[in-house]
């Protein structure tokens, strides 16, 4: 008897230009289209944290306040 995977699904529709880009670097990857889609989507997600941390980051940095060198903080 198969268990059924834990893992959510998702359904999305594409054009044929997104799907042939994602066909052609699933060769390239020697991978599933399903595997590469995965793929792209979790690099996407990792980018916006990204994007959001440097704003965090940006924010701090334009407040003026004292700042701790590298060496105090882990003293």
């Amino acid at each position: 008897m198969q268990m059924p995977t834990q893992k959510k699904r998702i359904n999305i529709t594409i054009d044929d230009a997104t799907y042939a880009a994602i066909e052609r670097l699933a060769d390239e990857r020697e991978e599933s289209i399903s595997r590469t889609s995965l793929r792209l989507i979790e690099e996407a997600l990792e980018y916006q944290e990204d994007r959001h941390f440097s704003k965090v980051a940006d924010a701090r940095l334009r407040k003026k306040q004292r700042r701790i060198s590298h060496d105090e903080a882990w003293d």
